[in-house]
């Protein structure tokens, strides 16, 4: 397991999935009943939910690029779909059909008789996104909003999503601009939350921030038990706003409404952890959460990225190579880390779904669109690089068989200098 390195996006996941785990606990009556008025915190540990293993994702495609790739993030999300972390049925069933091979745009955009899931998921997961971006407001929006979209393609639950990540963010900026108050913070998120029942929500959540009794604000905002966006969000940041600086006041104000306690939790939980640091959770609530997947921490820019078709000067339809990678082989060529990785003369990386094969000048030679099938990777379709000054096409087929050569290598365990 690589070291995370420290910072507000790990800040945030930390945040979330001990505010996640912890509300969990309190589904069970009798340790809701034992702990919410003596304001303690039930023994651990506490498992986490699908609410963090997808903000794990999140995080993990962010850190190994340096941002986001949404055909890496889709199908992270379907293989590691734990079936028991309490994921909803239509989550279930997509992630499923994704994972065996299914159209993901299309299984994402046919929920809910077409209109796409709404649901509070898409917001649940993107606060250490926020957190990692927040210099930059607009690529909060942009890519928050793209990393909606994968599962939840509703614009109510885009609206969340881009809510909560903006919200994480001006939660890091706060760090040093102490002048920011509930107020001002709630209204920098309204600001950049597009108009609609989420926007709607924040602008009553900023009316309701002196309102004493909380149970007052989750009746107006909602708490989360219709599982929507607009349902969940802006009590999760009324929560939030008001508590900023505390971090086990904020998490117990988001449990005690009820509803669904472990999201509007994890929602508050990371957006003030991403202000207060790790250091700002209680260290037994940490420590009684349970340990994040391994997963969850690859090395800082271990998928490397590189040009592609924009920078051929003429791409042609090429054959397609017959080969089918597992996923142990398919990580391989994400990470670079194949045979062919060694030979001097071909770079080897992915972006959106596609391989790209370039020549140690960085040109591209070839591009290779792959899509999932029952199992494994497969490639569907390509594009070379035909113009005479870089690479000239030959009709002999010489050219498919270097190109099979080379994606086979590039997921093979071992390495032959041959070449047919």
């Amino acid at each position: 397991m690589t070291t995370p390195p420290a910072g507000p996006a790990l800040d945030a996941l930390n945040g979330l999935s001990v505010g996640d785990a912890l509300g969990a606990q309190f589904f069970v009556p009798e340790v809701a009943a034992a702990h919410l008025a003596a304001r303690t915190a039930p023994p651990g540990p506490w498992p986490w939910t699908d609410d963090t293993e997808m903000a794990c994702s999140v995080y993990a495609a962010h850190t190994e690029r340096g941002g986001i790739d949404t055909f890496d993030l889709t199908h992270a999300f379907a293989l590691r779909h734990d079936f028991d972390r309490g994921y909803g049925p239509a989550a279930n069933r997509m992630l499923r059909l994704i994972r065996e091979g299914g159209d993901a745009k299309a299984l994402a955009a046919e929920l809910f008789d077409g209109q796409g899931s709404y649901g509070n998921g898409a917001a649940m997961r993107v606060a250490p996104l926020g957190a990692a971006l927040a210099e930059d407001l607009d690529e909060v929006v942009r890519l928050a909003a793209r990393t909606a979209v994968i599962t939840h393609t509703h614009p109510q639950a885009v609206d969340g999503a881009i809510a909560v990540a903006v919200a994480a963010a001006c939660a890091v900026r706060a760090r040093t601009e102490p002048a920011m108050t509930s107020n001002t913070f709630l209204r920098k998120v309204l600001h950049h939350t597009p108009s609609g029942a989420v926007h709607d929500g924040l602008a009553e959540a900023i009316d309701l921030l002196a309102e004493p009794d909380l149970r007052v604000a989750a009746r107006a905002l909602g708490n989360g038990s219709r599982t929507s966006a607009a349902d969940t969000v802006p009590y999760a940041l009324w929560c939030a706003a008001r508590r900023l600086d505390d971090y086990p006041a904020a998490v117990r104000e988001a449990i005690a409404a009820g509803g669904d306690m472990d999201t509007v939790a994890a929602i508050t939980g990371g957006v003030v952890a991403a202000y207060t640091g790790t250091q700002g959770i209680p260290a037994a609530w940490t420590a009684a959460r349970e340990p994040l997947p391994a997963w969850a921490f690859p090395a800082p820019g271990s998928v490397p990225d590189g040009r592609g078709r924009e920078g051929m000067l003429v791409p042609r339809p090429h054959p397609v190579p017959d080969v089918v990678w597992t996923d142990e082989q398919w990580q391989r060529i994400r990470t670079g880390s194949g045979p062919a990785a060694l030979d001097f003369r071909w770079q080897v990386h992915t972006h959106e779904g596609t391989v790209r094969l370039c020549h140690p000048k960085g040109l591209a030679r070839w591009e290779v669109t792959v899509a999932r099938v029952r199992g494994g990777w497969r490639p569907v379709s390509a594009v070379a690089e035909a113009g005479h000054s870089r690479f000239p096409l030959e009709p002999d087929g010489r050219h498919l068989d270097l190109l099979t050569w080379i994606l086979r290598n590039a997921a093979s365990g071992k390495w032959s200098p041959l070449r047919p």
